[in-house]
């Protein structure tokens, strides 16, 4: 499933590698967490992933997320949010923020027609890999995660693909997913408690449409999931000045939820939207481990799952 072509290249002074299709050009830094730092639209010639001023210090285990550069698409895995391990018998070691492997160094294999990534956890002794392959408009990705111990492990995966975004640009989700659960609403804008909750696309009682992308006034951000589980692995984010869509096709078996984090210049300044697909509920891999909405490898065993990104010169059927 590959028509395109891998090679190694150099982006900001470190090793990069890029793949290439006539319709799309990906660039991904192993040795920076894995980073994918950008993905572009041929055709449009519009550069999807979030950039940034911010220069590229070095990355160090533990780090805040936003103490780094802030863009493109890391990997967030075996949590989001800092969190103790749920699982015997590293329960209650602690994770640091946005997990581990995003600020660890990735060793790579690059073939003609794929590119393969791993990494090893620290406070687990985990595996977690991806390949890549490129086709089209279309980047296929198979992640893997290998448990070499006697002992069952629980991981929180989320997507935390950065896009860069306009006003107006729309939302595409599964028709079924029309309430959402916040993790928090800056200054308390579109829910006054915890864990608030609120229709979808329209905010109740106001004329919020979660569904459309906000210009950036510097003051409001949001970050939620949709209640339930999905039964169709589709979403994405249309865009009507070129007239594409960005999706992302999964199996809702393997990443049953998906969270939104949208910052409209209220954090840091940045303007950027990230559609989440998740294998756990909640940024948290203990809450979701104690909720059972969370994925585990078993002992002595491994896991994998698919997420294809694509860019289609359409909207796609999975329409608000």
């Amino acid at each position: 499933m590959s028509d395109g072509t891998w090679q190694e290249s150099e982006y900001k002074g470190m090793c990069s590698v890029v793949g290439e299709t006539s319709e799309l050009r990906v660039e991904i830094v192993p040795g920076r967490g894995g980073k994918l730092v950008s993905f572009i639209s041929k055709s449009s010639g519009k550069e999807w992933a979030f950039q940034t001023e911010v220069p590229w210090k070095p990355l160090t285990y533990g780090m805040m997320w936003d103490e780094g550069d802030r863009s493109g698409w890391d990997e967030m895995f075996p949590t989001i949010l800092a969190c103790p391990c749920p699982d015997h018998p590293w329960r209650g070691t602690e994770y640091p923020d946005h997990g581990e492997v995003w600020t660890l160094p990735w060793d790579f294999e690059l073939h003609k027609d794929r590119l393969r990534m791993w990494v090893h956890g620290v406070k687990v002794p985990y595996q977690f890999a991806k390949t890549y392959t490129i086709s089209g408009g279309t980047l296929y990705t198979t992640y893997e995660v290998h448990n070499p111990t006697p002992y069952p492990f629980s991981y929180l995966w989320c997507a935390h693909n950065l896009l860069a975004v306009s006003p107006g640009m729309q939302l595409l989700v599964p028709d079924n997913l029309d309430t959402v659960q916040y993790q928090y609403s800056h200054q308390n804008r579109l829910t006054e408690r915890a864990y608030g909750r609120s229709s979808f696309p329209f905010v109740n009682g106001t004329a919020v449409n979660l569904s459309v992308i906000e210009p950036n006034l510097g003051e409001h951000a949001e970050k939620y999931w949709f209640e339930g589980d999905l039964t169709d692995g589709h979403t994405g984010i249309f865009d009507p000045a070129s007239g594409e869509t960005l999706g992302y096709s999964f199996s809702p078996e393997d990443v049953p939820y998906l969270a939104v984090w949208a910052n409209y210049g209220a954090f840091n300044g940045d303007y950027t939207f990230a559609l989440e697909p998740a294998t756990g509920y909640l940024d948290d891999v203990y809450i979701a481990s104690v909720m059972n909405k969370v994925k585990s490898v078993p002992a002595m065993s491994q896991t994998k799952w698919t997420f294809d990104i694509s860019i289609t010169k359409e909207r796609t059927s999975h329409e608000i």
